[in-house]
């Protein structure tokens, strides 16, 4: 099966082919009616930042002290990154570009209040196997990401893989709880078992509906549990790596009814909720022996790293400051095409 096209069945096998987003978009206006719950996510000085910069495109947004814009200093980092990738023998896709023109031809003007956003390809999608799920996001700002698969999903689901939609709600209205509301960075996919984060923050991430939509879709061939998080996590996937069988990387405090059974027994190394919050748990494993992670001004993550080190795990550092000050990491600037356990 190595010409597979699409076909994802666990977090830690070797990675093969994945999407890697691109450094372009806009922050939410002031105005928009889900922006403060979202910055709860952020670190105070984060959040204060993103109300300063609020409505503005980030190839706008100069920062003082580099004289570069957001754009530039975030494709920066997706180039870094996308160097480690290869090196390591993943081949890299990116989205097609979207401007602001593009979506108000496409979506209408008011839906630039909420933002957009291209650096996170995780969250549009969610691939389980051989089947592809566009997911309906609560979070606003990234509900027009999908027009940059398109090419992608296009040319890739054919031949056996299977694509579907999950029902959508209109771009601009703010869901009740009895809709299906799914993110890629609260899934997480260990073989036959289906991990979903469900935060308790009521602007971003998963919802129980959305949790319940997965379940019944996949059927009885995937055991599929939620896993509630506390309202300043946004997604399972800055709670919790799996850089390996066996092994993780976890921030207890971040789940809010206790971490699952299913990682009883886990060797794990764990973190603090402040350090979570500037994304140190959110890495991407290439294979159950190479592990990218990411580090800011922050942290440098030193000691999740010799922890892995002393585990025999090779680790690759990246710089990622900027996509962490808008709330992701590695994991979530990618969605894995082709991964297998090994």
């Amino acid at each position: 099966m190595d010409d597979t096209k699409i076909y994802v069945d666990c977090e830690y096998g070797r990675l093969r082919e994945v999407i890697v987003g691109l450094s372009t978009g806009m922050t939410p206006d002031l105005t928009a009616s889900w922006f403060e719950d979202a910055l709860r996510i952020l670190p105070e000085d984060e959040a204060a930042y993103a109300r300063k910069t609020a409505g503005m495109n980030f190839a706008d947004m100069i920062h003082p002290d580099t004289g570069k814009s957001e754009s530039e200093m975030l494709e920066e980092e997706n180039r870094a990154f996308i160097t480690v990738l290869e090196e390591l023998g993943v081949k890299v896709l990116r989205p097609k570009e979207m401007t602001p023109e593009f979506i108000r031809e496409s979506y209408g003007e008011r839906i630039l209040i909420n933002g957009y956003s291209q650096d996170f390809p995780r969250d549009n999608l969610v691939i389980i196997g051989n089947t592809v799920i566009e997911c309906n996001l609560r979070t606003p700002i990234r509900k027009t990401d999908i027009s940059g698969f398109r090419e992608i999903l296009r040319e890739k689901c054919a031949d056996g893989v299977r694509w579907v939609a999950m029902p959508h709600t209109e771009p601009l209205t703010i869901p009740g709880d009895e809709t299906p509301l799914l993110e890629g960075g609260d899934v997480m996919v260990l073989g036959s078992t289906i991990l979903v984060g469900n935060s308790m923050n009521p602007s971003v991430g998963s919802n129980e509906a959305g949790y319940r939509w997965l379940k019944n879709f996949l059927g009885e061939a995937y055991t599929v549990i939620r896993v509630p998080l506390i309202p300043e996590i946004l997604h399972l996937d800055c709670a919790l790596s799996i850089p390996r069988s066996g092994l993780a990387i976890i921030c207890p405090e971040a789940f809010a009814e206790g971490i699952p059974d299913v990682l009883e027994g886990f060797d794990t190394i764990p973190v603090s909720l402040e350090e979570a919050s500037r994304l140190a748990v959110n890495g991407l494993p290439v294979d159950a022996r190479h592990y990218i992670m990411s580090v800011n001004s922050h942290h440098d993550n030193a000691s999740v790293r010799k922890a892995l080190e002393d585990r025999g795990i090779s680790v690759y550092p990246v710089y990622f400051g900027v996509h962490n000050g808008q709330g992701g990491s590695l994991r979530c600037a990618t969605q894995a095409l082709v991964r297998r356990g090994e």
